[in-house]
């Protein structure tokens, strides 16, 4: 009886195996592994310009300020930054702009941006070398001298070493600034050649513009552009360097009819950032601002472009005197002003020294 009801149990067995398919399937080696099912695999993360991933990017506002007004060259620039954060983040990182000196001027933008107080500045290199003194070689006249077409070039040539300068004191470095190029403007007569500048008073700002004029010939004093036009009414000075940003917005040629223009660098200034901000974003927040800021910097060259050629219209329909400096009567202006950068070796370390070998490849002489 036991031995049919193990024949039994065997037949049952095989049936039931038979019904399944046949014989059971042995495990698969390791190298006979079925690839990962697409549905496994991790989803792609929305990416916005450049790579950036926009899931990592959090909604953060930041203060911009300035002591320029708004519909101004530099204040059209600076807004062109906030809104290439804004869209290169997808609407999350909003830069709010404090401008027209409504929060800090100019002159106070470096310690706001260092203590806090904002998180990005323009910053003007002639207010702030008794802070900064690497960054002095960019003050000197003739820093630069090339085209608008050569000024990308050098902004990504400094790029490194401006970087290092500024990171030295606790700021994250953004993007250089196109003031476009300087003009000179004077009361009375054209200036050609460093000899016209001989006996005459110049505004400036900063030790190394002012050692500029010097070597030009004139002699540097120190006036607030607010009270530039009265200065020039009453003779306390006779002329000014400066770039067409400021020589025609603040209606210059109303007082100075002789404009003399150049292909002289104007001034060197730069959109900064403070550090513990900075160091306070993820890696796609820096690279929204890392973007932004190349953003920035091109578009600095657009809009000054475009508005000189407002500006050389509103000079040329005021009736004023003007003249065009040649290559060789440039050159005579930016061989006394460059040989600055032999003294300003003397207040200088490191990348300083370094700023100062990129930018006599760059300079007139």
């Amino acid at each position: 009886m036991k031995k049919a009801l193990s024949i039994l149990l065997v037949l049952l067995l095989v049936a039931s195996l038979a019904a399944c398919g046949g014989k059971a399937t042995p495990s698969p080696s390791p190298s006979a592994q079925p690839s990962t099912p697409a549905e496994t695999a991790t989803p792609s993360a929305p990416a916005g310009s450049g790579g950036i991933n926009l899931d990592n990017v959090r909604e953060r506002t930041f203060i911009l300020a300035h002591g320029i007004p708004a519909q101004a060259m530099t204040g059209q620039q600076y807004h062109a930054f906030a809104e290439a954060v804004k869209e290169l983040s997808g609407g999350k990182m909003i830069v709010e702009e404090k401008v027209g000196g409504t929060l800090v001027t100019d002159t106070e933008t470096l310690d706001a941006v260092m203590d806090g107080t904002v998180d990005f500045v323009h910053s003007m290199g002639s207010y702030i070398t008794g802070q900064i003194p690497n960054i002095a070689p960019l003050c000197i006249y003739g820093y630069f001298s090339g085209t608008s077409d050569e000024w990308l070039e050098f902004a990504d040539a400094i790029r490194d070493t401006v970087s290092e300068i500024y990171a030295e004191h606790g700021i994250h470095f953004v993007g250089s600034l196109y003031q476009g190029s300087a003009v000179i403007v004077n009361t009375h007569k054209l200036i050609k050649t460093p000899d016209d500048m001989k006996g005459e008073f110049f505004r400036a700002s900063g030790t190394w513009i002012s050692k500029s004029i010097q070597a030009w010939g004139a002699t540097p004093t120190t006036i607030p552009l607010a009270d530039l036009t009265t200065a020039f009414e009453r003779n306390t000075v006779q002329g000014t360097a400066t770039g067409w940003n400021i020589a025609v917005p603040f209606k210059l040629y109303e007082v100075a009819k002789n404009f003399t223009f150049t292909d002289i660098g104007e001034g060197y200034a730069a959109l900064l950032m403070n550090g513990d901000t900075w160091n306070s974003l993820n890696d796609d927040e820096k690279a929204v601002i890392t973007e932004a800021g190349k953003i920035f910097e091109k578009k600095s060259v657009e809009i000054a472009l475009g508005l000189r050629e407002e500006y050389a219209k509103t000079v040329e329909e005021a009736g004023i005197n003007t003249y065009t400096l040649t290559e060789a009567e440039q050159k005579a202006f930016t061989d006394l002003s460059t040989a600055l950068f032999d003294e300003v070796k003397n207040e200088v370390t490191g990348p300083g020294l370094k700023l100062i070998e990129i930018l006599k490849q760059y300079s007139a002489s």
